[in-house]
Parts: C-alpha cells; structure tokens; sequence
C-alpha cells in the first residue's frame, strides 16, 4: 500500500474522512469518545499550529485539519461519533480571496455567517484566534471589517494573545469579554531543526565572525516594511565602520513593486536575500547565523518572529507596532522611533548593546516562558473552560 498523508490535501470525502479517523483514534486509545477539534485555514509552512495544538490530544480534543474552509460544515455528521464539533477558525483572508468586487465580498462574508449560524445551529461550537488587525493583503478593507464583526459576534469564544489585544483592536473590532480567552503565543522550540553551531552557520552563508548580522525572516510582503528597513540598513552603512550585514529570506510576494526591489537586493553587496519559502531544515543556517532578529512590521499585531528570534536566543530591532512593545522588554529588544531611514539606522545601531551572551540568554528565557509543551495545554484547557465542555461531568 502506498504511503499517504492524510489532510495535507483537498480530495474527495475531506474533511469528514480526516475527521473519522482522528475520532477513531482517540476512542480506540482513551476508551471514550472525544471532542472533534477542527481547525481551519491549515498553514502547515507556519508551525504555528502545530505547535499549539501539539497536547489537544491529551484534553480530550481530537485534532483535525479543513484544508476548505469553506467546507467546515460537513463536519456536523461526526455530532454522534464523538461528544461533539469545535472548528477553530484562524485567518479569515481565505473567505474573501477570490472575490473581484466589494459586491462580491459581501456576498461571500454573508455565506460564510451564515455557514458559520448553521452550523451552530446544529450544534457546532466555533472559536476564532484573532491573528490581525486585519488582513494583511486586505482588498476589501470594509468588507473584510465586517466580516470580522460578524465571526466575533457569532464565535462561541474568542481568543487573544495578549491581554492588551481588546484594546488595541477597539476601533475596527468589538470583542465580548465575556467570551474572550488570552493565551500566548507559543515559542518555537522543536519547530525547526537546530544542530548547526554559529560558526558553521555563517561559513555555509559566507559571512564573516566580525560581521553583525541582522535577519528578516518571514514572507516578503508590502507590510512588512522590507523596503523602509533597506533604506536604513544603507544609512547605518554609511555611517558606522562596523562590518554588518542583513539577510532578508522568506516568500516574496509576485506584485511588481515587489519584483524590483527583490531584484534591487540581488544587486546589494551587503544584503543577502533568498526571495522563496525558506524549508524548516535551512532555516538554522539562517537564525544560528543571525546576531539580530528584525521585526520591521508596518503594521501588525501579533509577530511570530518575536517568539522565533529569541527561541533561538536572538534579541529583537522591532516597530513599535501592535503588541510588541508591551511584549518585548529592553533587556532584549530594541525599537524603532520613528518612520525615516535614520530612525532606522538609529535603532540598528543602538541594538549593538545586545550583541553579547547576557542578552542571547535573556532572550532565550523569554521563550521559555512561552515553550510549546507549557501553552498547548494552557490553551486546550482554556478552550475547555470557555466553551463549558465539562460542564456536564461536573453537574453529574
């Protein structure tokens, strides 16, 4: 029999066929019928997920992808399989992605409600992650606001990863408290290879062990802010004597803005660009190599990155944008004051001061507190709690 994996693609019977076999799993192993826990858009290029569902299985919460968000709803016929069905929505891009038209994107956010009220009206329960302020490549800016709204008000519960996410999103989101969960996001530890030591690192990427090297990692999108970090990458180049050096790798989006600079930065002595999705195995090379991560985020709310860097002890050079100044302390991160390029290359070269073994190690801690195997379990029971799943072994 041919090896296959099963939810890594949309074919005919998913998700449903996932689904039972996830039910049947955890019955045949714990004696006793769990809660179907499905979660939706699946991003396995981001270990985001992965690593927060990672002790679901041990709540009781059995694990299964929707590769379609938009067929979440068929997941009703596994009610008398297990002791019912959670979906876990995360980004909502996915609903509104091929609408041509802000006619067409209310049309689309009204099906997908709609989906979302039937479903609980056959006794679904739904939870949204709030990831963004909104999405990032947003078209539809009002539509996709509404859309929103629409998935808070009608989510059985909310969850945040900050406690001060309810009031940085009040003036494009109402959240009910009363509903609204905070966990963390988790650390990355064990979400990427990491056998390879510095020195090993930087000769694979020819650098040299004076250089200080900064790194942007992750999608090379507008928001991001690649550009602007450019500009004051050559500033602080001009200006100190210092070698330094700037890797910027990750998924380069295919709009022709993006296209040139991508090109710009081929032609750059002292920046190193790898404009394609970086595989998990490579990118040790990458954060070992780093003396810095760079969050150069235009807008953002929540940053992976912030965990990713210091999970392997890097101090951050970050916008002070979203939750990251309420997240990162100054023992290891540094931010931005102000938007020209010489804000930029102030804060670069001020973030020299964290480039010493005390602050590897701070940073290190920090993602410690956030380890994997300490907030997947924190979540699951949240989750638990917030949707009142034990309510009736309690009441019995």
């Amino acid at each position: 029999m041919e090896l296959q994996f099963q939810g890594f693609r949309t074919e005919q019977g998913s998700p449903v066929h996932e689904a039972v076999s996830a039910a049947r799993y955890y019955t045949s192993r714990d004696g006793k019928d769990p809660w179907l826990f499905a979660y939706t858009p699946v991003a396995r290029m981001n270990p985001y997920q992965a690593l927060s569902y990672g002790s679901f299985g041990d709540h009781g919460l059995a694990v299964t992808p929707v590769t379609d968000p938009w067929s979440f709803d068929s997941l009703t016929v596994m009610g008398g399989q297990t002791e019912g069905v959670i979906v876990h929505l995360h980004w909502l891009s996915v609903v509104l992605a091929d609408a041509r038209s802000a006619a067409e994107a209310a049309e689309k956010s009204a099906a997908f409600l709609a989906k979302m009220s039937a479903f609980r009206g056959k006794g679904g329960k739904i939870v949204w992650t709030v990831h963004n302020m909104v999405s990032h490549d947003a078209r539809f800016l009002e539509e996709e606001l509404r859309l929103q709204q629409g998935v808070a008000d009608e989510a059985d519960l909310i969850h945040v990863m900050t406690e001060d996410t309810p009031a940085l999103v009040a003036q494009h989101l109402r959240l009910d408290p009363e509903k609204t969960i905070c966990v963390p996001h988790p650390g990355y530890h064990g979400a990427y290879p990491d056998v390879v030591p510095q020195d090993h690192a930087r000769l694979a990427l020819g650098l040299d062990p004076d250089e200080t090297v900064y790194l942007a990692f992750g999608a090379i999108k507008a928001y991001k802010g690649i550009e602007k970090l450019v500009e004051g990458f050559n500033v602080l180049l001009e200006r100190s004597p210092a070698p330094r050096r700037l890797i910027i790798a990750g998924g380069a989006d295919q709009d022709r803005d993006t296209a040139a600079l991508v090109r710009q930065l081929r032609m750059h002595p002292y920046v190193l660009i790898d404009d394609s999705k970086i595989p998990l195995d490579t990118a040790q090379y990458l954060l070992r190599a780093a003396d810095l991560m760079v969050l150069p985020h235009v807008r953002a709310l929540n940053s992976g990155g912030a965990l990713l860097g210091p999970t392997f002890g890097l101090p951050v050079v970050a916008n002070s944008v979203g939750v990251l100044p309420g997240l990162l302390g100054p023992e290891i991160a540094e931010f931005i004051q102000g938007g020209t390029p010489g804000d930029i290359a102030d804060a670069l070269e001020r973030a020299d001061r964290l480039r010493n073994e005390a602050s590897r190690a701070a940073a290190r801690e920090f993602a410690d507190r956030y380890h994997p195997h300490t907030v997947s379990p924190v979540l699951a029971q949240a989750i638990r709690a917030g949707l009142h799943l034990d309510q009736g072994d309690s009441d019995a």
